[in-house]
């Protein structure tokens, strides 16, 4: 095919949503290992873990699911760490900044999943 001729509408549409869910999925990962490097520089190996465990079995979030059920994952993590949860938030959006290489958004009124929906968005 010559490059220099364009795609159909439908092809081109194909490839956009394509490219936009390679995109979703590089996030996602990136925010799970976010979430796991942040409990694991808070907690430890063996306490990340517990909290993974109580996540998984009092919450039904397994780590994997963390990216599509945000609101699920910080209420939880509220509830088992009480204020610690805000510390922890924190950790992870340096961390998850950190990973897309950009800095972390100056909003400080954006409470933990608006900042990861924001960043989301301009991923």
């Amino acid at each position: 095919m010559d490059a220099s001729k364009s795609l159909s509408p439908t092809a081109d549409k194909m490839v956009g949503r394509l490219v936009m869910g390679r995109r979703k999925m590089k996030f996602e990962k990136l925010l799970i290992k976010s979430v796991d490097d942040g409990l694991k520089d808070t907690f430890g190996e063996t306490a990340t873990e517990i909290i993974y465990k109580h996540l998984e079995r009092n919450h039904s979030l397994k780590q994997e699911e963390i990216p599509k059920k945000l609101e699920v994952f910080i209420e939880a993590l509220q509830k088992f760490l009480s204020s610690g949860a805000t510390v922890v938030e924190g950790i992870v959006l340096e961390k998850l900044c950190s990973n897309l290489g950009i800095e972390r958004p100056s909003e400080e009124l954006l409470n933990f999943v608006d900042y990861v929906t924001k960043l989301k968005k301009t991923y």
